[in-house]
Protein backbone atom coordinates (compact mmCIF):
# COMPACT_ATOMS: atom_id res chain seq x y z
CA UNK A 1 0.00 0.00 0.00
CA UNK A 2 1.91 3.21 -0.96
CA UNK A 3 -0.25 5.65 0.13
CA UNK A 4 0.41 6.78 3.90
CA UNK A 5 -1.55 10.53 3.23
CA UNK A 6 -4.65 10.70 1.09
CA UNK A 7 -6.60 14.08 0.59
CA UNK A 8 -10.16 13.85 -0.25
CA UNK A 9 -11.26 17.17 -2.79
CA UNK A 10 -14.91 17.13 -3.21
CA UNK A 11 -18.07 19.84 -3.99
CA UNK A 12 -19.01 18.61 -0.10
CA UNK A 13 -18.40 16.40 2.52
CA UNK A 14 -21.38 14.04 1.22
CA UNK A 15 -22.47 10.57 1.05
CA UNK A 16 -19.52 9.44 -1.35
CA UNK A 17 -17.25 11.36 0.38
CA UNK A 18 -17.48 10.16 4.22
CA UNK A 19 -18.20 6.70 2.71
CA UNK A 20 -14.54 7.08 1.42
CA UNK A 21 -13.25 8.55 4.43
CA UNK A 22 -14.31 6.08 6.83
CA UNK A 23 -12.77 3.55 4.52
CA UNK A 24 -9.57 4.77 4.52
CA UNK A 25 -9.71 5.82 8.12
CA UNK A 26 -10.93 1.97 8.70
CA UNK A 27 -7.62 0.79 7.24
CA UNK A 28 -5.24 3.32 9.71
CA UNK A 29 -4.66 5.82 6.35
CA UNK A 30 -4.06 9.64 7.51
CA UNK A 31 -6.92 11.08 5.44
CA UNK A 32 -8.09 14.74 5.28
CA UNK A 33 -10.91 16.61 3.65
CA UNK A 34 -11.02 20.14 1.41
CA UNK A 35 -13.59 21.53 -0.33
CA UNK A 36 -12.88 21.55 -4.18
CA UNK A 37 -14.71 25.27 -4.74
CA UNK A 38 -12.20 26.13 -7.02
CA UNK A 39 -9.12 25.25 -9.29
CA UNK A 40 -7.11 27.90 -6.95
CA UNK A 41 -8.40 26.18 -3.49
CA UNK A 42 -7.64 22.43 -5.34
CA UNK A 43 -3.67 23.89 -5.70
CA UNK A 44 -3.67 25.49 -2.32
CA UNK A 45 -4.74 22.17 -0.53
CA UNK A 46 -2.37 20.14 -2.51
CA UNK A 47 0.68 22.58 -1.40
CA UNK A 48 -1.19 22.48 2.20
CA UNK A 49 -1.46 18.82 2.30
CA UNK A 50 1.30 17.37 0.51
CA UNK A 51 -0.81 14.56 0.07
CA UNK A 52 0.32 11.15 -0.96
CA UNK A 53 -2.67 10.74 -3.00
CA UNK A 54 -5.62 13.19 -3.97
CA UNK A 55 -8.95 11.61 -4.75
CA UNK A 56 -11.93 13.56 -5.42
CA UNK A 57 -15.38 11.35 -5.08
CA UNK A 58 -17.58 13.88 -6.45
CA UNK A 59 -16.24 16.95 -8.39
CA UNK A 60 -18.09 19.41 -10.66
CA UNK A 61 -14.89 21.97 -10.94
CA UNK A 62 -12.07 21.68 -13.28
CA UNK A 63 -9.07 20.34 -12.30
CA UNK A 64 -6.15 22.95 -12.99
CA UNK A 65 -3.46 21.81 -14.89
CA UNK A 66 -0.61 21.50 -12.31
CA UNK A 67 -2.62 18.57 -11.08
CA UNK A 68 -3.14 16.39 -13.86
CA UNK A 69 -1.88 13.44 -13.40
CA UNK A 70 -2.44 13.44 -9.43
CA UNK A 71 -5.89 14.09 -9.03
CA UNK A 72 -8.02 10.91 -9.56
CA UNK A 73 -11.98 11.20 -10.27
CA UNK A 74 -14.59 9.37 -9.34
CA UNK A 75 -16.58 9.55 -12.47
CA UNK A 76 -19.74 7.32 -11.96
CA UNK A 77 -20.46 5.72 -15.31
CA UNK A 78 -18.76 2.67 -16.87
CA UNK A 79 -15.84 2.30 -18.81
CA UNK A 80 -16.08 4.90 -21.72
CA UNK A 81 -18.52 7.17 -20.06
CA UNK A 82 -17.87 10.71 -20.47
CA UNK A 83 -19.95 13.94 -19.30
CA UNK A 84 -21.81 14.88 -16.02
CA UNK A 85 -24.97 13.11 -16.43
CA UNK A 86 -24.22 9.05 -17.28
CA UNK A 87 -25.86 8.07 -14.37
CA UNK A 88 -29.06 10.09 -15.80
CA UNK A 89 -28.63 8.80 -19.29
CA UNK A 90 -27.90 5.51 -18.61
CA UNK A 91 -31.26 5.25 -16.38
CA UNK A 92 -33.42 7.48 -18.79
CA UNK A 93 -32.47 5.57 -21.63
CA UNK A 94 -33.26 2.31 -19.20
CA UNK A 95 -29.76 0.66 -20.03
CA UNK A 96 -28.87 -2.54 -18.95
CA UNK A 97 -25.72 -1.15 -17.40
CA UNK A 98 -24.29 1.28 -15.14
CA UNK A 99 -21.21 1.27 -13.62
CA UNK A 100 -18.19 3.49 -12.08
CA UNK A 101 -14.47 4.74 -13.00
CA UNK A 102 -11.38 5.93 -11.23
CA UNK A 103 -9.49 8.11 -14.10
CA UNK A 104 -7.05 10.37 -13.93
CA UNK A 105 -7.64 14.27 -13.97
CA UNK A 106 -6.40 15.32 -17.31
CA UNK A 107 -7.41 17.65 -20.60
CA UNK A 108 -10.57 17.61 -20.99
CA UNK A 109 -14.10 16.31 -19.12
CA UNK A 110 -13.47 12.46 -18.17
CA UNK A 111 -10.67 11.72 -20.67
CA UNK A 112 -7.36 10.80 -18.49
CA UNK A 113 -6.44 7.50 -18.15
CA UNK A 114 -8.26 4.90 -16.28
CA UNK A 115 -7.06 3.07 -13.09
CA UNK A 116 -10.10 1.42 -12.28
CA UNK A 117 -13.60 0.53 -13.39
CA UNK A 118 -16.04 -1.58 -12.29
CA UNK A 119 -19.57 -2.82 -13.94
CA UNK A 120 -22.89 -3.48 -12.33
CA UNK A 121 -26.26 -3.85 -13.80
CA UNK A 122 -28.96 -1.78 -13.04
CA UNK A 123 -32.11 -2.62 -10.58
CA UNK A 124 -34.97 -4.34 -13.53
CA UNK A 125 -37.47 -1.87 -11.38
CA UNK A 126 -37.44 2.21 -11.17
CA UNK A 127 -35.09 2.30 -8.21
CA UNK A 128 -33.94 6.20 -7.47
CA UNK A 129 -31.07 7.50 -8.29
CA UNK A 130 -29.89 8.72 -5.09
CA UNK A 131 -29.87 4.93 -4.58
CA UNK A 132 -27.97 4.17 -7.20
CA UNK A 133 -25.40 6.83 -6.12
CA UNK A 134 -25.24 5.11 -2.31
CA UNK A 135 -25.16 2.16 -3.07
CA UNK A 136 -24.17 0.39 -6.29
CA UNK A 137 -21.71 3.88 -6.75
CA UNK A 138 -20.59 3.64 -3.16
CA UNK A 139 -19.66 0.35 -3.60
CA UNK A 140 -18.20 0.62 -6.84
CA UNK A 141 -15.83 3.48 -5.47
CA UNK A 142 -14.86 1.70 -2.63
CA UNK A 143 -13.76 -1.51 -4.60
CA UNK A 144 -11.65 1.62 -7.04
CA UNK A 145 -10.40 2.80 -3.73
CA UNK A 146 -8.86 -0.83 -2.39
CA UNK A 147 -7.12 -1.21 -6.23
CA UNK A 148 -5.82 2.01 -6.17
CA UNK A 149 -4.02 1.57 -2.78
CA UNK A 150 -1.94 -1.18 -4.86
CA UNK A 151 -0.39 1.22 -7.37
CA UNK A 152 -2.67 0.04 -10.54
CA UNK A 153 -0.68 1.00 -13.73
CA UNK A 154 -2.88 3.23 -15.62
CA UNK A 155 -4.81 2.26 -18.71
CA UNK A 156 -5.53 4.92 -21.43
CA UNK A 157 -8.94 5.70 -22.43
CA UNK A 158 -9.08 3.94 -26.12
CA UNK A 159 -12.81 3.75 -27.70
CA UNK A 160 -10.89 1.45 -30.24
CA UNK A 161 -11.02 -1.35 -27.26
CA UNK A 162 -14.17 -3.36 -27.67
CA UNK A 163 -14.78 -3.11 -24.26
CA UNK A 164 -14.88 0.65 -24.20
CA UNK A 165 -18.55 0.40 -24.15
CA UNK A 166 -19.63 3.71 -22.69
CA UNK A 167 -19.89 7.28 -24.60
CA UNK A 168 -19.89 10.77 -24.15
CA UNK A 169 -23.05 12.07 -22.52
CA UNK A 170 -24.07 15.92 -22.37
CA UNK A 171 -25.80 17.20 -19.98
CA UNK A 172 -29.56 16.34 -19.12
CA UNK A 173 -31.27 19.40 -18.68
CA UNK A 174 -34.58 19.64 -17.65
CA UNK A 175 -36.58 20.33 -20.63
CA UNK A 176 -34.35 16.66 -21.45
CA UNK A 177 -36.87 14.81 -18.93
CA UNK A 178 -40.24 15.86 -18.41
CA UNK A 179 -43.17 14.10 -17.38
CA UNK A 180 -46.62 13.81 -19.52
CA UNK A 181 -49.21 12.64 -17.86
CA UNK A 182 -50.74 10.97 -20.77
CA UNK A 183 -47.97 8.21 -20.09
CA UNK A 184 -49.01 5.40 -18.37
CA UNK A 185 -48.40 5.30 -14.32
CA UNK A 186 -45.20 2.85 -14.60
CA UNK A 187 -43.35 5.03 -17.16
CA UNK A 188 -44.06 8.19 -14.79
CA UNK A 189 -42.45 6.21 -12.15
CA UNK A 190 -39.92 5.35 -13.33
CA UNK A 191 -38.93 9.05 -15.27
CA UNK A 192 -39.05 10.69 -11.91
CA UNK A 193 -36.96 7.79 -10.05
CA UNK A 194 -33.89 8.37 -12.40
CA UNK A 195 -34.17 12.33 -11.14
CA UNK A 196 -34.48 11.36 -7.59
CA UNK A 197 -33.08 12.76 -5.51
CA UNK A 198 -32.24 15.71 -7.64
CA UNK A 199 -32.99 17.59 -9.78
CA UNK A 200 -36.54 15.88 -10.00
CA UNK A 201 -38.44 15.93 -13.10
CA UNK A 202 -40.71 19.03 -14.79
CA UNK A 203 -44.72 18.34 -14.83
CA UNK A 204 -47.28 20.16 -15.17
CA UNK A 205 -49.56 20.26 -12.24
CA UNK A 206 -52.70 23.19 -12.00
CA UNK A 207 -50.96 25.04 -14.81
CA UNK A 208 -47.95 25.49 -13.13
CA UNK A 209 -44.68 24.19 -14.12
CA UNK A 210 -43.14 22.60 -11.08
CA UNK A 211 -40.69 19.46 -10.59
CA UNK A 212 -42.03 16.17 -9.06
CA UNK A 213 -40.70 13.64 -6.57
CA UNK A 214 -41.23 10.70 -4.45
CA UNK A 215 -43.75 9.52 -7.06
CA UNK A 216 -44.97 5.55 -7.06
CA UNK A 217 -48.12 3.94 -8.15
CA UNK A 218 -51.88 4.75 -6.80
CA UNK A 219 -54.16 2.22 -9.22
CA UNK A 220 -56.79 2.72 -10.83
CA UNK A 221 -58.47 6.28 -11.23
CA UNK A 222 -61.47 8.36 -12.63
CA UNK A 223 -60.25 11.82 -14.63
CA UNK A 224 -58.27 13.38 -17.12
CA UNK A 225 -54.30 13.20 -17.45
CA UNK A 226 -52.66 15.53 -15.36
CA UNK A 227 -55.95 15.92 -12.76
CA UNK A 228 -55.07 15.74 -9.12
CA UNK A 229 -58.10 13.57 -7.44
CA UNK A 230 -56.79 12.78 -3.97
CA UNK A 231 -54.80 14.14 -1.27
CA UNK A 232 -53.64 13.28 2.20
CA UNK A 233 -52.85 15.52 5.20
CA UNK A 234 -48.87 16.95 5.33
CA UNK A 235 -48.18 14.26 2.71
CA UNK A 236 -48.60 13.18 -1.14
CA UNK A 237 -51.15 14.29 -4.01
CA UNK A 238 -52.89 11.34 -5.92
CA UNK A 239 -52.63 12.32 -10.20
CA UNK A 240 -54.31 10.69 -13.12
CA UNK A 241 -52.33 9.27 -15.61
CA UNK A 242 -51.83 7.10 -19.03
CA UNK A 243 -54.74 6.25 -20.98
CA UNK A 244 -58.07 5.36 -20.50
CA UNK A 245 -58.93 1.52 -20.26
CA UNK A 246 -62.24 0.08 -21.70
CA UNK A 247 -64.22 0.52 -18.71
CA UNK A 248 -63.45 4.25 -18.30
CA UNK A 249 -60.58 3.69 -15.78
CA UNK A 250 -57.15 5.33 -16.20
CA UNK A 251 -54.08 4.94 -13.71
CA UNK A 252 -52.96 7.50 -11.37
CA UNK A 253 -49.61 7.67 -9.02
CA UNK A 254 -48.56 9.01 -5.66
CA UNK A 255 -46.76 12.24 -6.23
CA UNK A 256 -44.83 12.68 -2.20
CA UNK A 257 -43.03 15.77 -2.99
CA UNK A 258 -42.92 19.06 -5.06
CA UNK A 259 -40.23 21.93 -5.74
CA UNK A 260 -42.18 25.16 -6.90
CA UNK A 261 -40.98 27.54 -4.33
CA UNK A 262 -37.34 27.48 -3.97
CA UNK A 263 -37.11 24.00 -2.08
CA UNK A 264 -38.90 20.38 -1.80
CA UNK A 265 -42.13 20.33 0.01
CA UNK A 266 -44.88 17.72 0.44
CA UNK A 267 -47.29 17.97 -2.25
CA UNK A 268 -50.20 18.49 -0.54
CA UNK A 269 -48.66 21.58 1.34
CA UNK A 270 -47.75 23.15 -2.36
CA UNK A 271 -51.24 22.04 -3.10
CA UNK A 272 -52.50 24.18 -0.75
CA UNK A 273 -56.50 23.22 -0.71
CA UNK A 274 -57.06 23.87 -4.31
CA UNK A 275 -58.84 20.31 -4.74
CA UNK A 276 -61.96 19.21 -3.10
CA UNK A 277 -62.64 15.84 -4.75
CA UNK A 278 -61.37 12.53 -3.40
CA UNK A 279 -60.99 9.51 -4.84
CA UNK A 280 -59.54 6.09 -2.26
CA UNK A 281 -56.47 4.99 -3.69
CA UNK A 282 -56.18 1.56 -3.96
CA UNK A 283 -52.54 1.47 -3.31
CA UNK A 284 -51.75 3.68 -0.19
CA UNK A 285 -48.54 6.10 -0.38
CA UNK A 286 -45.02 5.36 1.72
CA UNK A 287 -47.30 3.65 4.41
CA UNK A 288 -45.58 2.37 7.82
CA UNK A 289 -46.43 -0.93 7.63
CA UNK A 290 -46.39 -3.83 10.24
CA UNK A 291 -45.81 -7.26 8.59
CA UNK A 292 -46.55 -10.21 11.14
CA UNK A 293 -44.44 -13.75 10.90
CA UNK A 294 -44.50 -15.69 13.30
CA UNK A 295 -43.70 -14.07 16.62
CA UNK A 296 -42.06 -11.27 15.24
CA UNK A 297 -43.42 -7.97 14.14
CA UNK A 298 -41.24 -6.08 11.59
CA UNK A 299 -42.18 -2.37 11.09
CA UNK A 300 -41.03 -0.54 8.23
CA UNK A 301 -40.87 3.28 8.18
CA UNK A 302 -39.18 4.16 4.84
CA UNK A 303 -39.25 7.90 5.22
CA UNK A 304 -38.43 10.06 2.25
CA UNK A 305 -35.06 10.75 1.80
CA UNK A 306 -35.17 9.37 6.12
CA UNK A 307 -36.29 12.49 7.36
CA UNK A 308 -38.87 11.75 9.45
CA UNK A 309 -41.75 14.00 10.02
CA UNK A 310 -43.87 14.90 13.25
CA UNK A 311 -46.70 13.13 11.38
CA UNK A 312 -44.39 10.32 10.75
CA UNK A 313 -43.34 10.10 13.77
CA UNK A 314 -46.65 9.43 14.83
CA UNK A 315 -47.33 7.07 12.77
CA UNK A 316 -44.33 5.09 13.42
CA UNK A 317 -44.84 5.48 17.50
CA UNK A 318 -48.22 3.89 16.56
CA UNK A 319 -46.98 0.85 14.83
CA UNK A 320 -44.53 0.06 17.84
CA UNK A 321 -47.44 0.47 19.88
CA UNK A 322 -49.75 -1.85 18.29
CA UNK A 323 -47.16 -4.37 18.23
CA UNK A 324 -46.06 -4.63 21.32
CA UNK A 325 -49.69 -4.69 22.56
CA UNK A 326 -50.22 -8.25 20.70
CA UNK A 327 -49.96 -11.04 22.64
CA UNK A 328 -48.72 -13.12 20.06
CA UNK A 329 -45.98 -10.48 19.19
CA UNK A 330 -42.53 -10.86 21.50
CA UNK A 331 -39.94 -9.13 19.34
CA UNK A 332 -40.30 -5.85 17.28
CA UNK A 333 -37.76 -5.35 14.20
CA UNK A 334 -38.02 -1.61 13.48
CA UNK A 335 -36.21 -0.77 10.08
CA UNK A 336 -36.09 1.81 7.45
CA UNK A 337 -37.30 1.25 3.83
CA UNK A 338 -34.58 -0.42 2.37
CA UNK A 339 -34.22 1.61 -0.53
CA UNK A 340 -33.02 5.30 1.20
CA UNK A 341 -31.47 6.47 4.21
CA UNK A 342 -33.05 4.69 7.51
CA UNK A 343 -33.66 8.25 9.07
CA UNK A 344 -31.50 12.02 9.99
CA UNK A 345 -33.58 13.14 12.36
CA UNK A 346 -36.70 15.66 12.14
CA UNK A 347 -37.87 16.59 8.75
CA UNK A 348 -35.93 19.86 8.36
CA UNK A 349 -38.02 21.03 5.22
CA UNK A 350 -40.86 20.37 6.65
CA UNK A 351 -39.73 22.52 9.84
CA UNK A 352 -38.78 25.06 7.23
CA UNK A 353 -41.94 25.29 5.13
CA UNK A 354 -44.17 24.84 8.05
CA UNK A 355 -47.35 27.24 8.45
CA UNK A 356 -46.74 26.95 11.95
CA UNK A 357 -43.45 28.74 11.70
CA UNK A 358 -40.06 27.15 12.32
CA UNK A 359 -39.58 26.98 16.13
CA UNK A 360 -43.03 25.72 16.24
CA UNK A 361 -42.86 23.09 13.83
CA UNK A 362 -39.39 21.87 15.16
CA UNK A 363 -40.36 21.57 18.87
CA UNK A 364 -43.14 19.47 17.83
CA UNK A 365 -41.33 17.23 15.64
CA UNK A 366 -38.78 16.71 18.11
CA UNK A 367 -41.23 15.61 20.81
CA UNK A 368 -42.90 13.53 18.03
CA UNK A 369 -39.27 11.45 16.98
CA UNK A 370 -39.00 11.45 20.85
CA UNK A 371 -42.20 9.57 21.10
CA UNK A 372 -40.92 6.77 19.24
CA UNK A 373 -38.03 5.94 21.22
CA UNK A 374 -40.62 6.64 24.27
CA UNK A 375 -42.72 3.57 22.51
CA UNK A 376 -39.25 1.17 21.96
CA UNK A 377 -38.68 1.61 25.59
CA UNK A 378 -42.51 0.70 26.65
CA UNK A 379 -41.96 -2.13 24.21
CA UNK A 380 -38.97 -3.22 26.05
CA UNK A 381 -40.80 -2.92 29.55
CA UNK A 382 -43.81 -5.10 28.61
CA UNK A 383 -40.92 -8.24 27.97
CA UNK A 384 -40.72 -7.27 24.29
CA UNK A 385 -37.34 -7.37 22.18
CA UNK A 386 -36.71 -4.75 20.44
CA UNK A 387 -34.55 -4.78 17.21
CA UNK A 388 -33.30 -1.98 15.00
CA UNK A 389 -31.66 -2.54 11.72
CA UNK A 390 -30.19 0.61 10.04
CA UNK A 391 -30.51 -0.24 6.84
CA UNK A 392 -29.48 3.20 5.49
CA UNK A 393 -27.51 5.96 6.20
CA UNK A 394 -28.40 7.84 9.58
CA UNK A 395 -27.43 10.69 10.72
CA UNK A 396 -28.25 12.72 13.85
CA UNK A 397 -31.78 11.54 15.83
CA UNK A 398 -32.09 8.46 13.36
CA UNK A 399 -28.88 7.19 14.97
CA UNK A 400 -29.30 7.92 18.11
CA UNK A 401 -32.66 6.67 17.90
CA UNK A 402 -31.56 3.18 16.85
CA UNK A 403 -30.25 3.21 20.85
CA UNK A 404 -33.57 3.16 22.62
CA UNK A 405 -33.89 -0.70 20.79
CA UNK A 406 -32.40 -3.46 23.05
CA UNK A 407 -30.25 -4.51 19.75
CA UNK A 408 -28.85 -2.73 16.73
CA UNK A 409 -27.93 -4.60 13.04
CA UNK A 410 -26.28 -2.37 10.86
CA UNK A 411 -25.50 -3.02 6.98
CA UNK A 412 -21.58 -2.59 6.00
CA UNK A 413 -21.47 -0.01 3.38
CA UNK A 414 -23.66 2.23 5.59
CA UNK A 415 -22.43 5.41 7.06
CA UNK A 416 -23.80 6.73 10.61
CA UNK A 417 -23.58 10.84 11.88
CA UNK A 418 -23.75 10.70 15.70
CA UNK A 419 -23.96 14.25 16.21
CA UNK A 420 -26.27 17.45 16.08
CA UNK A 421 -23.74 20.38 16.49
CA UNK A 422 -23.54 20.67 12.81
CA UNK A 423 -26.69 21.96 12.20
CA UNK A 424 -26.74 25.41 13.89
CA UNK A 425 -25.38 24.23 17.20
CA UNK A 426 -28.43 21.85 17.99
CA UNK A 427 -27.53 19.65 21.50
CA UNK A 428 -30.44 17.29 20.24
CA UNK A 429 -32.96 14.83 21.94
CA UNK A 430 -33.89 11.22 20.95
CA UNK A 431 -32.69 10.16 24.91
CA UNK A 432 -28.95 10.34 23.49
CA UNK A 433 -27.57 11.74 26.71
CA UNK A 434 -29.14 8.47 28.30
CA UNK A 435 -28.55 5.89 26.05
CA UNK A 436 -24.54 6.82 24.82
CA UNK A 437 -22.87 6.76 28.25
CA UNK A 438 -24.25 2.44 28.68
CA UNK A 439 -22.50 1.91 25.00
CA UNK A 440 -19.65 4.30 24.86
CA UNK A 441 -18.45 4.77 28.85
CA UNK A 442 -15.39 7.37 27.96
CA UNK A 443 -16.42 10.75 28.41
CA UNK A 444 -13.58 11.86 26.27
CA UNK A 445 -15.40 9.56 23.55
CA UNK A 446 -18.60 10.37 24.06
CA UNK A 447 -17.68 14.58 23.37
CA UNK A 448 -15.38 13.51 20.28
CA UNK A 449 -18.24 11.89 18.74
CA UNK A 450 -20.44 14.52 19.44
CA UNK A 451 -18.67 17.39 18.48
CA UNK A 452 -15.69 16.81 15.81
CA UNK A 453 -18.84 15.68 13.37
CA UNK A 454 -17.12 13.29 11.55
CA UNK A 455 -19.19 9.90 10.23
CA UNK A 456 -18.73 6.50 11.55
CA UNK A 457 -18.50 3.30 9.10
CA UNK A 458 -21.08 0.33 9.72
CA UNK A 459 -17.63 -1.54 10.78
CA UNK A 460 -16.47 1.22 13.14
CA UNK A 461 -19.91 1.95 14.49
CA UNK A 462 -19.97 -1.61 15.13
CA UNK A 463 -16.43 -1.37 16.96
CA UNK A 464 -17.28 1.33 19.33
CA UNK A 465 -20.26 -0.30 20.73
CA UNK A 466 -23.05 1.72 18.84
CA UNK A 467 -23.98 -1.40 16.63
CA UNK A 468 -24.12 -4.92 18.10
CA UNK A 469 -24.34 -7.04 15.19
CA UNK A 470 -23.32 -6.65 11.34
CA UNK A 471 -25.69 -8.25 8.98
CA UNK A 472 -23.76 -10.18 6.04
CA UNK A 473 -22.46 -7.71 3.16
CA UNK A 474 -24.09 -7.30 -0.01
CA UNK A 475 -27.86 -8.43 0.88
CA UNK A 476 -30.45 -5.95 -0.07
CA UNK A 477 -34.01 -6.22 -0.38
CA UNK A 478 -35.73 -9.33 0.13
CA UNK A 479 -32.79 -11.39 0.89
CA UNK A 480 -31.52 -9.08 3.34
CA UNK A 481 -35.14 -9.04 4.92
CA UNK A 482 -35.34 -13.02 4.81
CA UNK A 483 -31.75 -12.78 6.91
CA UNK A 484 -32.80 -10.37 9.51
CA UNK A 485 -35.77 -13.08 10.29
CA UNK A 486 -33.84 -15.48 10.60
CA UNK A 487 -31.63 -13.57 13.07
CA UNK A 488 -34.29 -12.23 15.66
CA UNK A 489 -35.37 -16.19 16.01
CA UNK A 490 -32.49 -17.23 16.27
CA UNK A 491 -31.37 -14.23 18.26
CA UNK A 492 -34.70 -14.93 20.67
CA UNK A 493 -34.02 -18.89 20.96
CA UNK A 494 -30.28 -18.92 22.23
CA UNK A 495 -31.46 -16.91 25.21
CA UNK A 496 -28.43 -14.72 25.53
CA UNK A 497 -30.92 -12.11 27.23
CA UNK A 498 -27.78 -10.31 28.69
CA UNK A 499 -26.74 -9.45 25.03
CA UNK A 500 -30.47 -8.22 24.14
CA UNK A 501 -31.14 -5.67 26.71
CA UNK A 502 -28.32 -2.96 27.15
CA UNK A 503 -29.95 -1.65 30.24
CA UNK A 504 -29.36 -3.25 33.48
CA UNK A 505 -32.41 -2.28 34.73
CA UNK A 506 -34.49 -0.69 31.85
CA UNK A 507 -34.78 2.94 32.33
CA UNK A 508 -37.63 3.83 34.48
CA UNK A 509 -40.59 6.34 33.07
CA UNK A 510 -39.33 8.94 35.53
CA UNK A 511 -35.86 8.54 33.97
CA UNK A 512 -37.25 8.73 30.86
CA UNK A 513 -39.56 11.75 31.83
CA UNK A 514 -36.40 13.63 33.21
CA UNK A 515 -34.27 13.06 30.51
CA UNK A 516 -36.84 14.19 27.92
CA UNK A 517 -37.31 17.61 29.93
CA UNK A 518 -33.41 18.38 30.45
CA UNK A 519 -32.90 17.54 26.44
CA UNK A 520 -35.96 19.00 25.36
CA UNK A 521 -35.24 22.45 27.21
CA UNK A 522 -31.54 22.72 26.06
CA UNK A 523 -33.43 21.80 22.63
CA UNK A 524 -36.27 24.24 22.66
CA UNK A 525 -33.88 27.23 23.15
CA UNK A 526 -31.25 25.97 20.05
CA UNK A 527 -34.36 25.92 17.98
CA UNK A 528 -35.06 29.99 18.47
CA UNK A 529 -31.46 31.19 18.25
CA UNK A 530 -30.59 32.60 15.01
CA UNK A 531 -27.84 30.28 14.23
CA UNK A 532 -29.82 27.15 13.97
CA UNK A 533 -32.65 28.96 11.42
CA UNK A 534 -29.48 30.15 9.19
CA UNK A 535 -28.42 26.72 8.99
CA UNK A 536 -32.02 25.66 9.11
CA UNK A 537 -32.04 27.93 5.81
CA UNK A 538 -28.65 26.97 4.25
CA UNK A 539 -29.91 23.14 4.64
CA UNK A 540 -33.35 23.16 2.50
CA UNK A 541 -32.19 25.91 0.00
CA UNK A 542 -28.55 23.87 -0.90
CA UNK A 543 -26.17 26.31 0.09
CA UNK A 544 -22.75 24.71 1.05
CA UNK A 545 -21.76 24.92 4.34
CA UNK A 546 -18.30 24.29 6.06
CA UNK A 547 -16.86 21.04 6.36
CA UNK A 548 -16.44 19.36 9.75
CA UNK A 549 -12.94 21.17 11.32
CA UNK A 550 -12.08 17.48 11.90
CA UNK A 551 -12.57 16.65 8.84
CA UNK A 552 -9.77 18.91 7.46
CA UNK A 553 -7.50 17.59 9.90
CA UNK A 554 -5.00 14.37 9.14
CA UNK A 555 -6.58 11.28 11.20
CA UNK A 556 -5.78 7.34 10.86
CA UNK A 557 -7.45 4.85 12.68
CA UNK A 558 -10.17 5.52 14.35
CA UNK A 559 -7.92 3.24 17.66
CA UNK A 560 -5.78 4.81 19.14
CA UNK A 561 -4.84 8.98 19.89
CA UNK A 562 -2.64 11.22 17.91
CA UNK A 563 -0.90 14.68 18.98
CA UNK A 564 -2.36 17.24 17.59
CA UNK A 565 -0.87 21.41 16.66
CA UNK A 566 -1.98 23.68 15.83
CA UNK A 567 -1.15 25.68 12.93
CA UNK A 568 -2.55 28.16 10.62
CA UNK A 569 -3.08 27.98 7.14
CA UNK A 570 -2.30 31.28 5.33
CA UNK A 571 -5.78 33.41 5.16
CA UNK A 572 -7.58 31.13 7.54
CA UNK A 573 -8.33 30.99 11.08
CA UNK A 574 -6.84 28.75 13.26
CA UNK A 575 -6.75 25.02 12.87
CA UNK A 576 -5.72 21.47 13.91
CA UNK A 577 -3.71 18.68 12.03
CA UNK A 578 -1.90 15.54 12.81
CA UNK A 579 1.31 16.02 14.15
Amino acid sequence: MISRRVLLMSNAFGGATMAAYCWLRDRGIETAFQPATSPAAMLDADLWYAPDLILAPTLTTRVPAELFGKVVINHPGRLGDRGASSIDWGRWRRERFGGTTLLLAADGWDTGDVVHTTTFGYPTGPATKSWIYSHLNRGALLRGLERLLDAPVPRPLDYAHADVLGRWNDVLRAGDSTVDWSLAAEEVVWRVAARDGAPGVRAELLGEVVSVFDVHPAGPARGEPGEVVAWLPDSAVRVVCGPAGGDGLRDSVWVGHVKARGFKQPAAWWLGGRVSAWQDAPIPYRPVTTTLRGSVAVITAAAYNGAWSTGFCHAVASAVTAAARRTDVDQIVLRGGGTGPFGNGINLNHVYGAPAGVVASARANIRAINKVGLALFQARRDGVSVLVLLDGDAGAGGAFLSLCGDVVVAVPGRTFNYHYVGMGGLTGSEFHTLTLPSRMPDEEARSALLHDCLPLSADQAHRQGLVDYLAPEGLAGEDLTEWTHEFAVNHRDTGKRADRQRWRPLPTEAELAATQDRELRRIDADFASQEFQAALAAFVLKHPGPPPRAATEYRGAYAGSSRIRNVSMPGSESWSVSA
